[in-house]
């Protein structure tokens, strides 16, 4: 059996730990594979407990992955907790970005983010900035002039102004009249840019 993959440069890709070993300070579980990126951090391995990277808790025997600047890019959490003060569920995956601000993760409760509350069990993303990227509404919102409904998915520029809506109901918009579902697309500047018809 193959324990151990290699770049064309000669550094270890990969390797089969046929026992527990610690790696870069992450106790990692038997009988699994450890993945490194080609600078030697480590890129992927599975805990063998429960293991705080930075300030998260990740579960244990559930894969975490990491950038190549070695901060964390994914894993689960051993419960529910809050990440950069968001309530985050420990059923599923959470993703960093490679500046260490959350990127995705699924909501624990209905939260208020940046003025808008945000339904919980859902997915919710954000940009590298913090700011909200698509999420699902847990209550009606008006965004740049746009009704944002309950229970909708909306979307944003990483600059906070609304990027794609699907309509849930008529509305005039801009001057424009418009349908529901129709799905608008908005510029950076709020404009409406395109309009696509969804049966």
């Amino acid at each position: 059996m193959i324990d151990s993959i290699y770049y064309e440069n000669g550094k270890i890709r990969g390797r089969f730990l046929s026992s527990g070993e610690e790696i870069q300070g992450i106790k990692c579980k038997a009988d699994k594979w450890a993945w490194f990126h080609i600078n030697g951090l480590l890129s992927s391995c599975e805990p063998g407990q429960n293991t705080t990277i930075g300030s998260i808790t990740c579960m244990s025997g559930m894969r975490v992955m990491f950038h190549e600047s070695g901060r964390l890019m994914k894993c689960r959490l051993s419960e529910n907790s809050r990440i950069n003060g968001i309530p985050a569920r420990a059923d599923s995956f959470l993703l960093f970005h490679e500046n260490g601000m959350l990127s995705a993760c699924r909501l624990d409760r209905d939260h208020e983010i940046q003025g808008i509350r945000c339904k919980a069990g859902k997915w919710i993303r954000f940009h590298d900035n913090g700011f909200l990227k698509s999420f699902f509404l847990a209550e009606d919102h008006i965004k740049d002039g746009v009704l944002l409904r309950a229970g909708s998915w909306a979307c944003f520029h990483k600059n906070g102004v609304l990027e794609n809506y699907k309509l849930t109901e008529d509305a005039l918009i801009q001057g424009i009249e418009y349908k529901a579902g129709d799905l608008l697309i908005f510029d950076e500047e709020g404009r409406i840019s395109e309009k696509i018809p969804i049966l």
